[in-house]
């Protein structure tokens, strides 16, 4: 711990007052009390806190404080522990697969959320993947990490760009998962879980005081899983072990120390030609368990540890310091083979790319905030003030096997194993940023304005270390201010219309012909929303119309094909519809629809005018739990979940469509004690998904990954 935040520890120590402040509650009626127990669930949410239903109604995603949601001018979806506990979510995709304007396609492996599409753009490789809301990751570092969803708490998408608490990033949005924190109440949870593809997995999650006073606390969440996949000859592996600890020394004092390690194994993809899986092929449909290697030319193993801390001290009743840092080592090694194209007419053959890649990566984050809460006349303010920074760096090694590439018949596999290969590939990126922000939530009466603007100064450079290349460096800096704004009034039935604008920028490396460094890709975006909080029931709805246009888009310059210009502009339109309810009589509910048009606007090739690829018009879907309250199968939980998919292109062109999909899920949960008294607070789960074995992909580049077959999971848990 830094001497300054020790100091303030301990004057916090000396100055707490003694004694506990115990609240007083009258005796209520029979009649009052689901109102009294209403009320006191919805008070105790906080923002980095657990939901004991569906519906969280309060984030800290788009402000960095705690914000009710419906007093937040922006477009953000939750989706809590519970939710994510009755789907048996086993990839950050599954999370969001109910989510408005998220196109998260679940995949046969848990090693990479790359696929994920938010508003017809691509998160990419961890550049807008948040924990704790702290980046994960840059693109600077290569990494194929992916959360764990039993570590969390709670998985969050905030919609459009958002460099302004953020720095840089996607312009589609940011996700932003919650880790499971401490907690003062005993929690107890082992669990078995085996399912199709010889999936067989423990898991385990435990938590509570340390002392009587409650001054420390702790949290130890793990899991180990074995598993095949759909896949011939691949596995989806993992190991996850995350540990935590809470010092609480006064109401105004909380330090949490974390640390995580995860290991995983299997492929990030299995691509195969878009002929043969969603277009025509003269030869018929290519296998769905087809694999393109033998396992140890075709496999991929990352191990990721971080160690970290999120401290918050309140100086006094106006200012509020918080200080959140986290230092994360990424170890890969990957062996991948890739289709390169067709090698004859027959279409049955094809040229592999065979990706041989070592990284090495580390990441340094540290987010210091500071909080002020005060009034101005009749305007009640909340300031935030912060700098943050992030230091991303790896270096990767390997052969990129773009000489003497193996061959193979996809209707008729002969497996060769790969050569022995000679590193071409060897290079160290680094990426940092400095930002400076600061954000105004202005509330008079029903109103509240937000206001935000932000400084970034950025360094991405890249080392050739290979010894032709003697050691060059190429290197770009970039600076950037963006703004944001937003504004929303909560009439008293519950109903929250808003108007908001937001800006992104991402820096590119690269260069012109010229030599002129290439600038970084801007974003804007406008919305209009409403938002709808019920008085007598518990549930959230939500409506958001947008128009997002991204600018400094790269393309090849077409007079130097090894060098780009900057003249793309791509447009994103749409509209998006959510709600959520969990009701006392044991109806829990999510549904969504999603419109996204997308256009690229500037082009100097053939994709003027066309939509972009993986990004569909329509996705809709619906998640319905019900459980029995009374009779002999009272306790029992039914659920049955439809996703719709709308088509999408394969190509930049968009010479070729990717049929639309519709899948259904089915999920059984039971309280076994409630017909055996002898097994007490353990809990049978059962989840088919994609019950029709529905043959569908996801495609992009010409390139096609088959989406996740029928597949049947079983989970028995034990809560003491």
């Amino acid at each position: 711990m830094q001497p300054r935040l020790l100091s303030w520890s301990i004057r916090c120590m000396l100055l707490a007052m003694a004694g506990n402040v115990h609240a007083q509650q009258a005796q209520q009626g029979a009649e009052q009390l689901p109102t009294v127990t209403v009320n006191a669930a919805q008070e105790g949410e906080t923002a980095r806190g657990p939901v004991n239903s569906y519906v969280a109604k309060r984030s800290a995603t788009a402000t960095k404080t705690d914000a009710a949601l419906t007093e937040t001018p922006s477009s953000i979806s939750v989706v809590t522990r519970e939710q994510m506990e009755a789907q048996q979510v086993r990839t950050l995709a599954d999370a969001f697969g109910f989510s408005p304007g998220v196109y998260a396609p679940s995949t046969p492996f848990a090693t990479t959320d790359s696929w994920i599409v938010l508003r017809g753009f691509p998160i990419a490789n961890g550049g807008s993947v948040y924990r704790d809301g702290l980046l994960n990751s840059s693109n600077a570092n290569y990494s194929r990490y992916s959360p764990e969803p039993y570590g969390l708490e709670r998985a969050e998408v905030l919609r459009g760009p958002a460099s302004v608490l953020y720095g840089q990033n996607q312009p589609g949005g940011v996700m932003n998962v919650v880790s499971k924190a401490p907690t003062l109440t005993p929690l107890h949870e082992l669990a078995v879980e085996t399912g199709s593809f010889n999936r067989k997995q423990v898991q385990g999650d435990f938590g509570g005081a340390l002392d009587e006073s409650g001054e420390w606390s702790y949290r130890l969440t793990g899991l180990f899983r074995k598993s095949d996949t759909q896949i011939d000859d691949t596995v989806d592996n993992r190991t996850f072990f995350a540990p935590a600890i809470t010092w609480r020394p006064s109401a105004r004092t909380e330090l949490t120390l974390r640390a995580e390690y995860q290991r995983t194994e299997g492929l990030s993809n299995n691509s195969l030609p878009v002929y043969g899986v969603a277009a025509a092929n003269p030869n018929g449909q290519i296998a769905r368990n087809r694999v393109l290697g033998l396992s140890r030319d075709n496999d991929e193993v990352y191990e990721a540890t971080s160690f970290g801390y999120q401290f918050s001290h309140q100086l006094d009743e106006v200012w509020t310091f918080r200080q959140n840092l986290r230092y994360s080592s990424f170890n890969g090694n990957r062996s991948n083979l890739r289709v390169r194209a067709f090698t004859n007419a027959q279409l049955n053959t094809v040229s592999l790319n065979n990706w041989v890649l070592h990284t090495d990566a580390e990441t340094l984050v540290m987010d210091n905030q500071a909080q002020a809460k005060f009034s101005t006349g009749a305007i009640a303010h909340t300031v935030l003030g912060g700098l943050d920074f992030h230091h991303t760096a790896a270096n990767l090694s390997g052969y990129t096997g773009l000489a003497n590439p193996l061959t193979l018949n996809l209707y008729n596999p002969v497996y060769t194993p790969q050569a022995a290969v000679v590193d071409n590939y060897n290079r160290r990126t680094t990426d940092n940023q400095l930002g400076l922000y600061l954000q105004d939530q202005l509330k008079l009466g029903g109103w509240t304005w937000l206001l935000g603007v932000r400084h970034d100064r950025s360094r991405q450079s890249v080392e050739n270390r290979l010894a032709a290349a003697a050691n060059a460096t190429t290197s770009a800096s970039a600076s950037a201010n963006t703004a944001n704004s937003g504004l929303v009034y909560s009439f008293a039935n519950g109903l929250s219309p808003y108007v908001s604008y937001s800006e992104s920028f991402l820096p590119v490396s690269g260069s012109t012909a010229s030599g002129s460094p290439l600038k970084p890709e801007t974003a804007r975006q406008y919305e209009a929303g409403i938002k709808y909080e019920p008085k007598n029931f518990n549930a959230l709805i939500t409506l958001a119309a947008f128009d997002l246009r991204r600018r400094n888009v790269t393309t090849t310059d077409l007079a130097n094909p090894t060098f780009s210009v900057q003249t793309g502009e791509v447009r994103a339109r749409g509209i998006e519809l959510e709600g959520k309810t969990s009701l006392s009589g044991g109806l829990n509910l999510s549904a969504s629809y999603t419109f996204t048009d997308t256009r690229i606007l500037s082009a100097n090739d053939a994709t003027f005018g066309k939509q972009l690829q993986r990004a569909p018009r329509n996705m809709a879907s619906l998640w319905l739990d019900y459980t029995m309250q009374q009779g002999a199968l009272a306790g029992l939980s039914t659920a049955l979940g439809v996703r719709y998919v709308g088509p999408t292109f394969a190509d930049s062109a968009n010479t070729l469509t990717v049929p639309g999909f519709t899948l259904l899920d089915l999920a059984l949960r039971y309280d076994l004690g409630r017909a055996w008294s002898s097994l007490h607070n353990i809990e049978l789960a059962l989840k088919l998904n994609n019950i029709t074995d529905k043959v569908y992909a996801t495609c992009g580049d010409l390139a096609c990954d088959y989406g996740t077959r029928r597949n049947a999971l079983a989970k028995l848990t034990y809560r003491w």
